[in-house]
């Protein structure tokens, strides 16, 4: 280990500058290894996802439930916590996400050009990077004539851009703390920002899974509007060039570490409050369904921390909706952001 530079000694908040700092697998800043997200093998192939029923509320914490206290996105709604509606897309049949019918946003692009590293302090986690995968992903902005273009252009953008089809995956200022060791509370925290985790195996952020179809109208990301087959896409805050490209979902399918399909999945990252976020598979490889995980989607279990077997609190990723963390069970710590601004809606609201 190397001793904390100058830069990161500040950074610390002027507490025990000696420090030394661990980097993750990725050390430093890196370029990006090519992957091919088809030649990765996932931990299963669902045929179906469980989506949320029509009237699915956002403030309060339950199983089957997202927990949201997000300013912005209140502030959209009239002042009142948004509920979801049912969406009527071909590859939706009532609440199963058919998903060979997904109209996936088509291409094969790589980004040599990522960014990430993971710094381990004393009792901080600190994410840094510029928010490019280092998988491949769709093409954005969304070509014309492909399956996927009708419905990102009929979604508003934001500006610069005027419908969402035009919306790039640019570089983005990814700069994240978290505790390093999270303290598990019994009443649950609502998820206040629209990044909800950081996925460590790609360096990219997980957002929250709802999206705002039309002025007033929210509901599941995966049955509104089309990814791309990591299910992945980008999001721009508004008066900004820069798309924020981000998971929905299973957004594991890319990723390079699957883990053995008869053990339990391996850590894919974290989520604001510090706790990991692993995938589909519980003890033994078997995928875990909504009905073993908590209001928060995650239980206790035995998993691998920071190279050792822990008994301790961990959320999946699963195929039932809200498919990753739908509140939070530790708390995330006042220096923990994103580089955002808070501001959530996609596709984004018109210019007023």
């Amino acid at each position: 280990m190397a001793m904390v530079g100058k830069t990161f000694r500040r950074l610390y908040l002027g507490l025990l500058p000696s420090l030394f700092i661990v980097m993750n697998v990725m050390p430093g800043v890196q370029p990006a290894f090519s992957h091919d997200a088809a030649a990765t093998p996932a931990a299963s192939n669902p045929e179906v996802f469980k989506t949320a029923p029509a009237g699915t509320p956002t403030d309060r914490p339950g199983r089957n439930l997202q927990f949201l206290c997000i300013p912005f996105l209140t502030a959209l709604n009239n002042g009142v916590a948004p509920v979801y509606t049912e969406s009527t897309n071909s590859w939706v049949h009532g609440l199963d996400i058919v998903v060979s019918e997904i109209p996936y946003v088509e291409g094969n692009v790589s980004w040599r050009d990522h960014r990430f590293k993971e710094i381990r302090r004393l009792f901080t986690r600190r994410f840094v990077g510029n928010n490019l995968p280092n998988h491949v992903t769709g093409e954005f902005p969304v070509k014309e004539g492909t399956a996927a273009y009708s419905y990102y252009k009929a979604a508003p953008g934001s500006p610069p851009y005027e419908t969402a089809d035009q919306i790039p995956i640019l570089p983005y200022k990814l700069d994240i703390t978290i505790p390093r060791w999270p303290s598990y509370n019994v009443v649950p925290t609502c998820i206040d920002q629209l990044v909800s985790g950081v996925a460590t195996q790609t360096g990219v952020v997980w957002h929250v899974n709802i999206a705002d179809g039309s002025t007033g109208v929210y509901g599941d990301p995966l049955a509104l509007l089309p990814n791309d087959t990591c299910f992945g896409h980008p999001f721009n805050y508004p008066g900004t060039p820069n798309g924020q490209y981000h998971y929905h979902g299973w957004s594991w399918k890319c990723f390079p570490n699957q883990g053995n399909p008869k053990k339990h999945s391996p850590l894919f990252g974290y989520a604001l409050d510090g706790f990991g976020i692993y995938g589909p598979r519980g003890e033994g490889g078997k995928v875990v369904t909504n009905d073993e995980l908590d209001e928060c989607h995650g239980h206790f279990g035995l998993v691998n921390w920071e190279g050792r077997m822990r008994n301790m609190y961990h959320y999946h990723l699963n195929y039932e909706f809200p498919y990753g963390p739908g509140c939070l069970r530790g708390r995330p710590l006042k220096t923990a952001n994103s580089g955002e601004k808070k501001i959530f809606t996609f596709p984004p609201p018109p210019p007023q």
